[in-house]
């Protein structure tokens, strides 16, 4: 039994029922979740994605985006850093929408998903689901995210693993024709202290928006949207545009890491963000989602007995070293001050030059190479 559908259950439930399993899904969404926020994929979670076979849709999902730029309040261009430039930085990247990866995953899929359902209790591989129904199982992956419900009722409460970062996020699409033809395929984004708003458009003619702020307090607001209108609506660009198409049901989260010192109880194991969500800041997830994945149904392969410690002892020193690296990164995506901004610009005008790359991919790369075996199970697709 995996519970949930995002990039690291599905991901599980790709290499389990390959390895033999019969896999089952829930997910407490009423249905798939498409979209979300653009994605720089690459590094081990690219490999994995190569071994199942899934790199040529990936590249067929691929955002156009030529540039990442940095804008005034006017929409004036301050500095820019190229696609070439950014691809040098990181080798072999990806830019797509989250819920594309998870798409192209899905569809390589036999195990069915139900939807709108979650678990209530679980008992080592005794499980009881939110409809009412019941099940044993040899296997529960709880991959169910930074908000996990496996892990509450296994390890505890959510207070003992979680690491609040000190700010907000949300992220929604919507149809602009002309909003969509200004910014273009490009990421743009206006950078004030401690807050940070970015669109971009996206292949179907549609515009895409992430948002982050600084906030005390991890709670979040009753309602999200006026939230964002109260926080953002002091800003110039296009910003009161964004503001005037929020939905209200935007994705709005806090952002979190998840510290876990052990990652699984008897038959149950964590996964990806449930047990070692890097957040926001670190990126990476999706990749260490799709590894943790892997790893963990090579493990299971090599023997069942002590297949989860070894799981947790090549992945968790990656996920440490990634949360360390986001916990840095926070002064270059949401700096806190005009002179960070401007440092940060500074290097986006002179990513051209080598020395500058190499710096800057040792400012905003974390090392996760090593993770991964050349003994990986090698996907083979349906």
């Amino acid at each position: 039994m995996i519970v949930g559908a995002g990039i690291a259950g599905l991901t599980s439930a790709w290499w389990l029922e390959r390895a033999g399993w019969d896999v089952q899904v829930v997910e407490k969404a009423p249905s798939f979740r498409a979209g979300g926020y653009m994605i720089d994929f690459f590094g081990p979670g690219h490999e994995v994605a190569r071994r199942m076979g899934l790199l040529p849709a990936l590249e067929a999902r691929r955002a156009p985006i030529s540039s990442v730029t940095s804008v005034d309040s006017s929409g004036r261009r301050r500095a820019e850093i190229s696609t070439a430039a950014y691809e040098a930085v990181a080798n072999g990247v990806i830019s797509l929408l989250r819920g594309d990866l998870a798409a192209v995953i899905r569809d390589d899929l036999r195990a069915p998903i139900r939807y709108g359902t979650t678990v209530s209790a679980v008992d080592d591989g005794f499980v009881a689901f939110s409809d009412g129904s019941t099940g044993s199982f040899d296997l529960v992956v709880g991959a169910d995210g930074v908000h996990s419900r496996v892990r509450e009722l296994v390890f505890g409460p959510s207070s003992s693993f979680v690491r609040y970062l000190g700010h907000h996020t949300a992220a929604f699409s919507f149809q602009d024709t002309e909003l969509s033809a200004r910014i273009g395929y490009r990421y743009q984004m206006l950078t004030v202290p401690h807050r940070m708003i970015g669109c971009y458009a996206v292949r179907d003619g549609s515009t895409a928006a992430l948002m982050l702020y600084r906030s005390e307090s991890s709670a979040l607001p009753a309602d999200p949207a006026a939230a964002l209108r109260e926080r953002f609506g002091d800003l110039g660009w296009v910003a009161p545009s964004l503001l005037s198409v929020v939905p209200e049901d935007v994705y709005y989260d806090e952002v979190s890491q998840v510290d876990m010192p052990v990652w699984h109880r008897g038959k149950v194991v964590l996964v990806g963000d449930a047990c070692g969500a890097v957040s926001l800041f670190a990126g990476h997830g999706a990749s260490l989602a799709m590894t943790g994945a892997c790893v963990l149904a090579e493990e299971l392969s090599a023997g069942h007995d002590g297949a989860f410690s070894r799981y947790q002892t090549r992945m968790k020193p990656a996920v440490e070293h990634t949360q360390e690296f986001g916990r840095r990164f926070i002064g270059w995506m949401a700096p806190p001050s005009a002179w960070r901004i401007s440092l940060r610009d500074m290097a986006f005008r002179l990513s051209g030059l080598p020395v500058v790359r190499n710096l800057i991919r040792g400012s905003v790369m974390p090392d996760v190479d090593g993770v991964l075996t050349p003994a990986a199970p090698a996907g083979t697709a349906a």
